[in-house]
């Protein structure tokens, strides 16, 4: 039933929808796979961006569940692949290049090594995330150490406002112009433009599209082709 409603929402479902790939995790095997909810784009729409230029081996999903860590604990399994991949190939990649930028050297506490261990090593699951909250214990220390007026609510990100910028205006006509003004782009107009509609619509497609447009951007700058067909 899992596996079913998971193929049923990719299917039908339109992406950036909201809730799909939600949906889609559910095919997962919670004993030892970890759901992907935070996906940009799943095979089937890759495959569908790749339209008329061959058959492309899809091979992302590969990678990833080669690296998901060995361990029976669904909490466990997912702070472990996130510390050896999310933390160390984006979060402090972009801390290490914005920092530098500036002429600054950034530490980050909290992954001193002997944290690490002791989070890793000592800490039980119901300290560390449950239904209701996250950062347990961190959150019980800061009650104990800090002022009772300091703000313990969830952090709030540096995201940009992309989703209100691309309802319309110059960075919505400089989108379309990127990725649907040339036949030379590698992507397939009609699936941009699905992409492109859905937005207008409200759906969560503003970082989908960023990504494409990065990509398009740094393929002209440098010059890279794709091939037709799979190597």
């Amino acid at each position: 039933m899992r596996t079913l409603a998971a193929k049923a929402a990719e299917v039908s479902l339109p992406v950036g929808f909201k809730g799909r790939n939600w949906l889609q995790g559910l095919e997962v095997d919670l004993q030892k796979g970890l759901p992907l909810i935070a996906s940009v784009f799943d095979p089937c729409t890759r495959g569908r961006l790749m339209a008329g230029r061959g058959t492309w081996k899809l091979v992302a999903e590969t990678i990833r569940e080669q690296r998901i860590p060995q361990t029976s604990h669904l909490l466990q399994r997912a702070t472990r692949m996130d510390f050896g991949n999310y933390l160390a190939e984006d979060i402090l990649v972009k801390i290490d290049r914005t920092s530098m930028l500036s002429s600054l050297e950034v530490r980050a506490p909290l992954l001193d090594y002997r944290l690490i261990e002791f989070a890793f090593g000592k800490v039980p699951s119901r300290l560390k995330a449950t239904a209701s909250g996250r950062k347990v214990l961190l959150k019980k220390l800061t009650r104990r150490l800090l002022p009772p007026e300091f703000d313990r609510h969830r952090k709030q990100g540096f995201s940009i406002p992309l989703g209100s910028w691309l309802q319309s205006g110059p960075w919505q006509s400089f989108f379309r112009e990127v990725l649907m003004g040339s036949d030379n782009s590698p992507f397939d107009h009609k699936a941009v433009g699905k992409l492109v509609q859905g937005q207008a619509r409200g759906w969560a497609n503003s970082e989908r599209l960023f990504a494409l447009v990065m990509l398009e951007l740094w393929r002209r700058e440098y010059r890279v082709d794709l091939p037709s067909t799979s190597q």
